[in-house]
């Protein structure tokens, strides 16, 4: 993978939607309530004599203070939100360079391990791991590799990834994808090795019939059979470095699935996204077809539940 494809993971490595900085907000909020009532009348009535010139001097004197007072307190305010919003931005900085370091030095110690076993001390769902890393491939499973550069650190719906593009011997780069869990970040070795339920040479030679897969969708406007009525199928073309050449992929026009990815892909640059996807094959004229039946992940990490089922409960 040369320069081009160091760039383009670059780009394909961003959050779903713009990323939400923390900031501090200052919610001044003037709360104006009825004026009290004196219960019997007497507020204003209490003598009969008129105010004297001394009295109408001293109430101007509180009224013009008052007013003194509150136009420098509105001068100075803004300042001092400034001050707090400066310390407040280099405090959230020096945190977030904290995070991302020790997220390196995880994957730094992932990467420089040759041993299946002794890499499990850095991934998450480390017991679901040993059930299915030996269907990884022997790059992704036992290869040591080295950081290139750290490509992305977003944190999103209350999870925080920081990714890396990763050298290999062969000059394959790969993306690996560092969380931060209850027990400190982790390497996500699933979406590393771009694990799937079956390989694609199962897939694409009908041995497999469905399968979880992680793939990269882009827009397409082929229209094969079984798949040719517009109205009722959108399609995707479907792509990964575990595939010969780009398969097509179909979502049912109307489900939650085709309209939110439609929706994501559309909002990213260069309309090219990365998806974990279920898919179910179908035999075309000229290849094999791929229904798809269900959307895991936006991204190769997979959350507790399908996004789908997030986009569903929100009426996305």
């Amino acid at each position: 993978m040369g320069g081009n494809q160091r760039e383009k993971m670059s780009q394909e490595f961003r959050p779903t939607r713009p990323a939400i900085r923390d900031r501090n907000v200052f919610d001044v909020t003037s709360q104006t309530g009825k004026h009290g009532q004196d219960p019997d009348g007497s507020w204003g009535k209490g003598s009969d004599r008129q105010l004297t010139s001394s009295w109408r001097f001293r109430a101007g004197a509180a009224v013009f203070l008052l007013l003194l007072c509150g136009i420098v307190t509105i001068l100075l305010w803004p300042a001092e939100v400034r001050k707090v919003d400066k310390i407040s931005a280099s405090t959230a900085e020096d945190e977030i360079r904290d995070r991302i370091g020790k997220a390196e030095a995880v994957a730094k110690a992932f990467l420089a391990e040759s041993d299946p076993q002794e890499r499990l001390r850095w991934v998450r769902d480390a017991e679901g791991v040993i059930g299915r890393m030996d269907d990884y491939s022997d790059e992704a499973r036992e290869t040591p590799a080295e950081i290139e550069k750290m490509i992305g650190h977003v944190t999103e719906d209350g999870r925080t990834v920081t990714a890396f593009a990763v050298a290999m011997p062969s000059g394959e780069m790969r993306l690996l994808e560092v969380v931060e869990t209850d027990d400190g970040p982790k390497v996500d070795w699933d979406a590393y090795a771009r694990y799937g339920t079956a390989s694609w040479e199962d897939l694409l030679s009908g041995k497999a019939e469905r399968a979880v897969v992680r793939v990269f969708c882009e827009p397409s406007s082929e229209r094969p059979e079984p798949f040719g009525n517009q109205a009722e199928w959108t399609c995707f073309r479907l792509s990964s470095p575990d595939l010969p050449q780009a398969a097509l992929g179909f979502a049912q026009v109307g489900s939650v699935r085709e309209a939110m990815m439609k929706k994501v892909i559309l909002g990213t640059p260069g309309y090219r996204q990365r998806f974990t996807l279920e898919i179910l094959r179908h035999e075309g004229k000229d290849e094999p077809l791929f229904e798809i039946t269900r959307c895991l992940a936006v991204g190769w990490i997979l959350g507790e539940r399908d996004v789908e089922e997030d986009w569903r409960e929100k009426g996305e």
